[in-house]
């Protein structure tokens, strides 16, 4: 009986080393790298550059009388809209008028005597001619008349001037505007030495900006130009240029001019502007997020993938604006580029793609519109 108990048991053992001899080995499964890609699609690309400056009228002019003199009433306040000649402010002009009585009577008296001079020279010429007049009695009649007739030229004379005197006392806006600034009050003294008004022409306003010496060759008068300003829209305006300084300020910039439509009053000097100067653009190109694109030992490539497979594709770069590029050649459109993982694929090698949640995504660059997969 223990004979074939252990008989038993050698056969068990064996049994339990064949099986376990049978087994197969264990394959290990080879690693797929995971990637993200998007579309190439197309769209419009720009390279700029912008400068900041703030709004200022086109045109401000201070307004100071050509004759001092004491304010007896003014029209217009701070903020008031006004036309070209209207009047601002009037001074006294009792004394001149005083004066303008005084030249008048004077005036009068002075033409009764070339009147009277006139008639006696008319009358003693026919004695002349008759020979009953001496010549010299002649001439000094035409002495007396020419004289008088002089000293009334001078009366007129001096009227005129005083007339335009008077005048000057009605001090008149000489543009269209509003006022910015009032310096005189009924009763103060007006004069030459500070302004009585201010007016700013607001119908268009102006941004000034000191452009670098790189870019200011760039820029052509004439050129639109996107101009933001925050304060009244998220929305850029368009402004054209008007003047570019030829000489460099003493911080080695150039003042270039904007000059902006502001017929709806919306701008007001003071305000910050940023102006985008764009040196070149394209319409309808292809474009990609600039971390796409490897540049590894003088080559400039992508990747692209096709049927889950990495392909290594030779492209050529056109304008850069912010984090996209412009694809020039090499790519089509709908064409799947890697733009995340592509540091450590090769060429040829099997990739998973494995995009966010959100398949469509846009690309934010300025002056384009672009959907694409991944991010």
């Amino acid at each position: 009986m223990k004979k074939t108990g252990i008989c038993l048991a050698l056969l068990c053992v064996l049994a339990v080393s064949g099986c376990t001899a049978q087994e197969e080995p264990v394959v290990e499964e080879k690693a797929v790298r995971t990637v993200q890609t998007t579309t190439v699609t197309t769209g419009e690309i720009s390279s700029d550059f912008s400068y900041s400056g703030t709004v200022a009228p086109s045109r401000e002019v201070s307004v100071v009388p050509s004759m001092a003199g004491k304010v007896t009433s003014y029209a217009y306040d701070v903020g008031n809209t006004v036309q070209e000649g209207a009047v601002l402010f009037t001074l006294d002009s009792t004394d001149l008028q005083n004066n303008m009585r005084s030249l008048e009577a004077n005036y009068a008296a002075t033409q009764l005597q070339v009147d009277n001079a006139k008639s006696q020279l008319e009358s003693n010429t026919i004695l002349y001619e008759e020979g009953i007049l001496a010549k010299n009695d002649l001439d000094q009649l035409q002495l007396a008349y020419d004289s008088a007739q002089a000293n009334l030229t001078s009366i007129q004379i001096q009227m005129e001037n005083l007339q335009k005197n008077i005048d000057d006392c009605n001090i008149t806006a000489p543009i269209s505007g509003v006022i910015s600034a009032r310096g005189v009050e009924v009763g103060s003294f007006a004069g030459q030495s500070a302004p009585a008004y201010t007016i700013i022409d607001l119908s268009t306003v102006k941004v000034e900006v000191g452009v670098s010496e790189q870019m200011v060759n760039d820029i052509a008068v004439g050129e639109s130009v996107d101009v933001l300003l925050t304060a009244v829209s998220e929305e850029p305006f368009s402004g054209t240029v008007s003047t570019i300084s030829p000489t460099a300020t003493q911080t080695g910039t150039y003042t270039v001019k904007v000059t902006l439509n502001n017929s709806k009053g919306a701008f007001k000097p003071g305000m910050i502007a940023e102006v985008k100067f764009v040196t070149a653009a394209s319409q309808n190109a292809l474009i990609l997020p600039r971390d796409a694109v490897i540049e590894k030992e003088e080559e400039t490539y992508v990747y692209i993938v096709e049927n889950n497979t990495a392909k290594k594709v030779p492209v050529t770069l056109g304008i850069e604006s912010g984090e996209n590029v412009e694809i020039t050649s090499g790519l089509t459109a709908d064409m799947q580029v890697v733009t995340k993982g592509q540091t450590y694929i090769s060429d040829g090698e099997e990739v998973q793609v494995q995009n966010p949640t959100e398949d469509t995504v846009r690309v934010p660059i300025s002056g384009a519109e672009l959907t694409g997969e991944g991010e």
